[in-house]
């Protein structure tokens, strides 16, 4: 298979990058290295903004993965990032539909859920409460509008992530400044009361599922990419004083439109591509903390 992955150089497209050279697929990987990370940039990186790619750029590839983005979302309150991140997906979905690449797999997210009770399957509806969360339904949007017009049997599909963390995740996610903070011997700093729960997913899960999704013929046009398994904020913390055996716990003011719970229902997903083992957090936490005393700091970059 011939892949082109954007934002090959962040964090969940490095780990898929090496994943599918490792299975013996042939890919480009692409990024413009705006965002920091910790991991070296993939060989042969191809330093382009998405907004230049045109039709012929995809000519030829069996499948684009595109997860190129701003993704913070207390950012994206700032003037730019929606705007960023809605004129780079629209574009890549344009210049898409005009080439002869086969298919499309777009990375959404579990904000476009909103405030919702979980589990949240792919039929709840858009409930955005950031400006990077509707960024993210315009993408679902437009992906709605140009799918019935592709022909050849050519294929759009979007996965929404929950809270993917792992080895050199950057430190503006909670896990890295959890760990970055007990590392350092400064408190654990939890927004609001900490009761808030997120669906952590550990990357190499993650990756799995991406792999089963990219192995299959037919994309969905819409599949979770989550644990089924959410833990709050302050059990998160405990876990990594726990794993690393020091820290302590402040809190600081909540964050706008501060989300409850994401609790990602895994049905689909499971029905389609079948259960995988998932790794237990403690296991995860773990491993992140050995990475991290042999990772130098930020070292390359990445969307």
């Amino acid at each position: 298979m011939y892949l082109l992955i954007t934002g090959a150089a962040g964090f969940i497209g490095s780990a898929l990058t090496q994943a599918w050279r490792t299975a013996g697929h042939t890919v480009t990987p692409l990024d413009n290295l705006s965002v920091t990370s910790r991991r070296p940039s993939p060989k042969g990186l191809l330093v382009r903004d998405v907004r230049s790619l045109t039709a012929r750029d995809l000519d030829g590839f069996d499948t684009v993965v595109h997860l190129a983005a701003l993704k913070s979302v207390p950012d994206s309150f700032d003037v730019g990032g929606f705007e960023h991140n809605v004129a780079v997906d629209r574009h890549m979905i344009h210049t898409f539909a005009g080439s002869t690449a086969r298919r499309l797999l777009l990375a959404s997210s579990c904000e476009v859920y909103g405030e919702q009770t979980g589990p949240l399957a792919e039929s709840a509806p858009y409930a955005p409460r950031s400006p990077y969360a509707a960024g993210k339904v315009a993408t679902e949007q437009l992906a709605d509008i140009y799918r019935p017009h592709l022909t050849g049997g050519r294929q759009i599909g979007v996965v929404r992530f929950f809270n993917t963390y792992g080895p050199d995740e950057g430190d503006d996610a909670v896990v890295p400044a959890f760990l970055s903070a007990a590392a350092d011997g400064r408190p654990l700093m939890i927004e609001g009361d900490g009761t808030q729960a997120r669906d952590l997913t550990y990357v190499d899960d993650a990756v799995t599922m991406l792999t089963r999704i990219l192995s299959t013929p037919e994309l969905l046009p819409v599949v979770n990419c989550g644990s089924g398994h959410p833990v709050s904020v302050r059990d998160l913390a405990d876990a990594v004083i726990r794993v690393t055996g020091h820290g302590t716990t402040a809190h600081t003011t909540p964050r706008i439109n501060e989300i409850a719970s994401f609790t990602a229902d895994q049905t689909l997903f499971t029905r389609t591509y079948g259960s995988l083992d998932r790794t237990p957090l403690a296991k995860a936490l773990a491993i992140s903390v050995e990475s991290r005393a042999h990772t130098p700091e930020a070292a390359g970059g990445g969307l």
